[in-house]
């Protein structure tokens, strides 16, 4: 039985996200207030530009499950209606001119994040039953069915290091017992407060690690692999899908690992540039190997 396409609600939650970034860009150019050192309005500007690339992409996956079940119409549904709520309450916190992420300085602040939490756990609830869904399917197109199955992987692996932002950090703690509050619980930055110099647009420290990096990482592989499909001649589709998924996997850990030591992108130590430099010889011997080593039969 053909059931509605979840692409519909996914769609829509693209195009709010569109209208979002025209509301924060106006922001940026009438308000000029700073939180935490960056622009008030460049954080939900951010998550506008990645959350709608995100909608759209997974409503070309979601377009090309078999239509036989309503369980992954319902999750990508629940998923847009999370997405839009969480963009909502970012903007508002943006025009009250105080952070969205990790403030429970208020019961209000408090309200928000909390709400902001259910949010997310809504997002990574759908995203596994649609990778359960994705996995049990058959498709047509069996290298297309591969990308969106690796790419919802990655993309659990970019929420959930979403998840160590959330842990109050050493001095937060510290801070608790001396004063007998937290007003902030969580922080992007390793090694330091939130609010440093950062990185034009993204505002990744530049003297730190940041957890942000590896959390963009993931939540984009799936364009990455999109793209391989795409471009890779058809002989060749699953063996580059599968080397592509591998190589971007390592890179995602590679910038988590990074990140926890306390070293920000632009900065690695010796240690973290020889394991980049070992990254790229695997991944290019990989791509240029002449004969097939792996085979996927399975659509």
């Amino acid at each position: 039985m053909n059931v509605i396409s979840s692409y519909i609600g996914l769609q829509g939650a693209g195009m709010v996200m569109l209208i979002d970034i025209l509301v924060c860009l106006a922001g940026l150019a009438f308000d000029h207030t700073v939180i935490t050192g960056a622009p008030a309005w460049l954080k939900p500007l951010n998550f506008g530009i990645s959350t709608s690339i995100f909608c759209f992409t997974m409503a070309f996956f979601m377009d090309r499950l078999p239509k036989n079940s309503r369980v992954p119409v319902i999750a990508s549904n629940v998923m847009a209606a999370a997405l839009v709520a969480e963009i909502i309450l970012i903007d508002m916190q943006a025009g009250r001119h105080t952070t969205s992420h990790f403030n429970v300085s208020t019961a209000f602040d408090k309200m928000v994040w909390m709400s902001m939490g259910i949010g997310i756990l809504l997002v990574v609830v759908s995203t596994i039953v649609l990778t359960f869904s994705a996995f049990l399917a058959r498709f047509e197109d069996a290298a297309l069915g591969w990308v969106m199955r690796l790419s919802l992987l990655i993309v659990l692996a970019g929420m959930f290091s979403g998840f160590l932002m959330t842990l109050p950090t050493p001095r937060q703690l510290a801070e608790a017992r001396a004063r007998q509050g937290m007003p902030i619980v969580g922080a992007h930055t390793v090694g330091a407060p939130d609010g440093g110099a950062g990185l034009p647009l993204t505002n990744w420290s530049v003297d730190h690690g940041d957890l942000r990096v590896a959390h963009f990482v993931g939540f984009h592989g799936m364009q990455l692999l999109l793209l391989a499909w795409w471009a890779a001649p058809e002989r060749r589709k699953l063996r580059l899908i599968f080397t592509v998924a591998a190589s971007y996997a390592a890179a995602f850990l590679l910038v988590l690992w990074q990140a926890l030591r306390g070293q920000p992108i632009l900065h690695p130590d010796t240690l973290t540039v020889a394991a980049w430099v070992a990254w790229l010889v695997v991944t290019s011997a990989c791509v240029m190997a002449p004969a097939p080593f792996l085979r996927v039969n399975q659509a």
